[in-house]
């Protein structure tokens, strides 16, 4: 295949899946490989589905994951009746080359019972806590912001601190700074962490309010800080 056609990066311990290691089907169906679909904001496990040598090529080149569909015996795009697609960010191949992992970006659910992960329990009994990691609880919070900041609830607080303005709502990012210092000083004389950990929930909620509204993405803060490890503080000359 012409590399220049190609939209998506393959990183991982091998370049391509050994295709030879694919599972054979039988009823003139093409070997699959399983390819594991990840959020890359949230870190959740999404789905799990069967990829063919010729899903593979149409993701590669359409950006978009493709695969086999084992109970229509066809090619399938996810999101190609839904709207729900899960463009490509990264392709991993595992050490063996019989697993791909594939990092996304879910355009919408991405179970058919309207979900965001095929592993959490049905929606209206409250999900599955254990299939978000615990640092992409940021990323869901922030998804609620963005839905906040544009009339999703207009009677919540996140919407009508951001219709005041972004100078209140960088006035109580200081103010929620100011708190959880005095509560990390309460917590040096108490022992007892339970205001700080709240008033550290406030602080990290006023700044992804912040972000959403001064158009920032967080991405853009996780990779200035990702750049940092290991490198020398220009002031300082100290690693982090």
């Amino acid at each position: 295949m012409n590399k220049r056609l190609l939209t998506v990066e393959v990183r991982g311990a091998h370049a391509e899946p050994d295709w030879s290691k694919a599972v054979a089907q039988g009823d003139g169906q093409p070997p699959v490989l399983p390819l594991v679909c990840q959020s890359f904001r949230t870190g959740q496990v999404l789905m799990l589905g069967y990829v063919s040598a010729e899903a593979w090529q149409q993701t590669l080149q359409s950006g978009e994951v493709v695969f086999w569909s084992r109970s229509r015996a066809k090619l399938w795009k996810k999101g190609e009746t839904s709207g729900h697609f899960l463009k490509v960010k990264s392709l991993f191949v595992d050490c063996d080359a019989d697993t791909i992992l594939a990092l996304v970006d879910p355009q919408g659910p991405t179970c058919h019972r309207n979900s965001e992960t095929c592993f959490d329990e049905e929606r209206e009994q409250g999900g599955f806590e254990g299939v978000a990691p615990a640092w992409g609880v940021l990323a869901q919070v922030h998804a609620t912001l963005v839905q906040r900041a544009h009339g999703s609830d207009p009677e919540s607080y996140t919407y009508k601190l951001m219709q005041a303005g972004a100078d209140r709502v960088l006035r109580k990012l200081g103010e929620e700074c100011t708190e959880a210092i005095l509560a990390a000083k309460n917590l040096t004389i108490t022992g007892d962490a339970d205001e700080f950990v709240s008033e550290s929930a406030d602080l990290l909620y006023h700044w992804l309010v912040s972000l959403v509204a001064l158009k920032v993405e967080p991405e853009q803060v996780l990779q200035k800080l990702r750049s940092r490890i290991g490198a020398s503080r220009r002031v300082a000359g100290e690693k982090i």
